[in-house]
């Protein structure tokens, strides 16, 4: 069944597409408005990763950036003059608790 009146689907069909593109035209703009650029870089990470190919401690080359207590294990230059070759050493401690209870095996000196 069409309606009476002519034009009426045309005219809601060109409301909603101006409608979109209005909408389309001005998200990229109010998008940009939001974002707040920040003055600083951000800080480096400084965690461990579960695998250790993972960690980046790359940012040790510079001096003003070593803050822990094995930091200078985590990064040591190895040509001097350039940042891109390092060494950095890590390791893992594993703590089991033993009680061993009756060496002998119940076995007596008698």
């Amino acid at each position: 069944m069409r309606s009476a009146t002519p034009g009426v689907g045309t005219n809601r069909y060109m409301r909603t597409l101006m409608i979109l593109m209005v909408v389309s035209s001005a998200t990229p703009r109010l998008s940009q408005g939001q974002s707040v650029p920040s003055a600083e870089p951000p800080a480096p990470e400084r965690i461990y990763h579960l695998l250790r190919e993972d960690d980046d401690w790359s940012f040790l080359a510079d001096p003003a950036e070593r803050q822990d207590f094995w930091d200078p294990i985590k990064y040591i230059r190895l040509r001097p003059g350039r940042n891109d070759w390092f060494l950095s050493i890590g390791g893992e401690a594993r703590e089991v608790w033993e009680q061993i209870g009756n060496d002998n095996w119940a076995n007596s000196l008698s």
